[in-house]
């Protein structure tokens, strides 16, 4: 499954159409968004054989990369072959529910003083770090590094290839870990938040390149969970806050410029209005 790097950078996210989520159009939005707002913008997508048979022409157009590969049960594992699949040499790994609003070129600079970065803050809505640990209790229990899966950079490397390596004997062993090694164990499918962060956390003990959001800042995104910005947990945050899309492709959310990678989560938010606006920017 292991695919050549035939670009030196460029961004990669999985697209694997559920029964209730077109995650292919989700994928085709955030790459949209990277065609508009940033000039490293090259974009792979990894989908399934039923997923790929929906891609239109036009997605087929912006998807610089489509790599098919078998349906997977559980596809938070399927993310642990990130580094066999993109075919570029420096990856920014994103989930799919994502707009890039703001040019993120300068971030490639920044990240690649390690072998992965990935994110170990996310902010709310008006740019704040969070501090919440509604989510996050069996991390803090298992005192396992901090991070999240939303946005996260890795290169072609040794200490790469070994952290995924890991990542994949985690979810092999999970069953294992869950009973006898972690505490309050919730995850009969861990996430890939989980899954990186034991990968992380074991990591570092073999003092290897792997890291979390660096000293500058980034990687980091907005993430639009309840309690990341204040409200109840379990909240939709448009139920919260106003929000409008500028003639100028701005994001504003009650009156506050989006700068950083927006983790909208709320699947339903890629409609078809959102999707051809963008399109329209671009001239497609």
């Amino acid at each position: 499954m292991y695919q050549e790097k035939v670009e030196p950078q460029g961004w990669l996210t999985f697209a694997q159409n559920s029964d209730t989520v077109n995650y292919v159009n989700q994928a085709y939005l955030l790459a949209l968004s990277i065609k508009l707002t940033c000039s490293i913008n090259k974009f792979a997508v990894v989908v399934d054989d039923a997923s790929a048979e929906t891609l239109t022409d036009k997605q087929r157009g912006v998807f610089d990369y489509i790599k098919v590969v078998p349906k997977s049960s559980n596809p938070y594992a399927l993310e642990c072959q990130a580094l066999d699949l993109t075919p570029f040499k420096e990856t920014f790994k994103v989930e799919s529910d994502v707009l890039i609003p703001r040019n993120l070129d300068h971030w490639w600079h920044g990240c690649r003083n390690q072998d992965v970065v990935l994110t170990g803050i996310v902010r709310d809505y008006q740019g704040r770090p969070s501090n919440t640990r509604a989510y996050r209790k069996f991390f803090d229990v298992n005192r396992l590094d901090d991070i999240y899966n939303g946005f996260m950079y890795f290169r072609l490397s040794r200490p790469s290839a070994e952290f995924f390596k890991l990542s994949k004997r985690i979810v092999k062993n999970y069953n294992n870990l869950g009973t006898s090694v972690l505490a309050g164990n919730v995850y009969s499918v861990p996430d890939t938040d989980v899954i990186f962060s034991i990968a992380s956390t074991i990591s570092k003990f073999g003092n290897s390149n792997i890291g979390f959001t660096t000293k500058i800042g980034y990687p980091t995104f907005t993430h639009m969970k309840g309690a990341v910005n204040g409200w109840h947990p379990n909240m939709d945050w448009r139920d919260a806050v106003p929000w409008t899309l500028t003639k100028d492709m701005d994001l504003i959310l009650g009156g506050f410029a989006q700068h950083y990678p927006f983790h909208y989560y709320q699947k339903d938010f890629c409609t078809e209005d959102l999707i051809e606006r963008y399109e329209r920017r671009l001239g497609l």
